[in-house]
């Protein structure tokens, strides 16, 4: 009976892992972009299609590894699998799935959306990921995966999804006035040449920083585990790097978040300039 409790509270214990902080991160995200009742089917939509796309993305990385075949003793080698293999390859297939939801969803009508969009494909990524890693071997690397990726991937995955999520805000809704470009009549193409601009920068902004954090975080980790000269550097540098994005990552919810405030604000002072022109009339 004894033996029997023990497993069963070992395999909650790494369910607790695995599910407990992707879905408290999500909940933050969500709870930031507000409405979470009326989008809870998108959400859901996005989560599994994030999931889904780890076979897509699996893949592709069998393939670019095959095509390169990449030393991970060497400094290059990790770069590759860094860089290449695995960060361009995962952030390409949700940057996919997060622009095709964008384009065409009638919902994303906030700043802070994007985030909780970016962040359910991210998510549901890192979520069916982790089963994979979790699920094969003995109990105790089992335990040990899911425990240190608990604190270490899935909060890494969340990181890029915001960055992803925050400058595709801001290519799409502008620096303040909060009007969706791909909605506004004329679109794209009917906007001034400097908005323009400011969207393709920060749609090119929003993929190539979530690769590249991506691929550093991957990189690093590379290097301090199959290079065991570089560990203590690489490790040092991971920590640093990974503490200094949580900040910066908290500082683009805010920021996203008071944008939000403000274009509110903006739209209910001039419904009530319009409801005291009405009375005055």
């Amino acid at each position: 009976m004894l033996r029997i409790l023990l497993v069963c509270g070992y395999y909650f214990f790494l369910l607790l892992c695995v599910v407990a902080p992707v879905f408290l991160l999500l909940w933050a995200l969500a709870d930031a972009a507000g409405e979470t009742k009326k989008l809870a089917k998108t959400y859901v939509f996005l989560f599994f299609d994030g999931g889904m796309s780890t076979a897509l993305a699996s893949f592709a990385e069998w393939a670019l590894k095959a095509l390169l075949n990449p030393d991970s003793k060497t400094i290059l080698g990790c770069f590759i699998k860094g860089f290449v293999v695995a960060a361009f390859t995962e952030e390409t297939v949700k940057f996919a799935i997060l622009v095709l939801v964008v384009v065409t969803s009638a919902q994303f009508v906030r700043y802070t959306r994007t985030l909780a969009f970016s962040a359910f494909v991210s998510l549901g990524f890192a979520f069916f990921e982790n089963l994979d890693y979790v699920s094969p071997g003995p109990l105790n690397r089992s335990l040990y995966v899911a425990f240190t990726r608990a604190f270490t991937a899935i909060p890494g995955h969340c990181i890029f999804s915001i960055f992803m999520g925050y400058f595709l805000a801001l290519a799409i809704f502008g620096k303040k006035k909060g009007v969706n470009i791909l909605k506004a009549e004329g679109g794209i193409s009917g906007a001034s040449e400097k908005r323009r601009k400011y969207f393709y920068k920060n749609v090119a902004l929003s993929y190539g920083v979530a690769i590249v954090a991506h691929g550093v975080y991957d990189f690093l980790l590379l290097l301090a585990s199959e290079a065991p000269q570089f560990r203590r550097i690489a490790l040092a540098s991971w920590g640093v790097l990974f503490i200094a994005a949580l900040y910066v990552s908290s500082f683009c919810v805010d920021v996203l978040k008071a944008k939000d405030q403000a274009v509110a604000e903006t739209k209910q002072a001039a419904r009530k300039s319009d409801d005291d022109v009405n009375i005055r009339r």
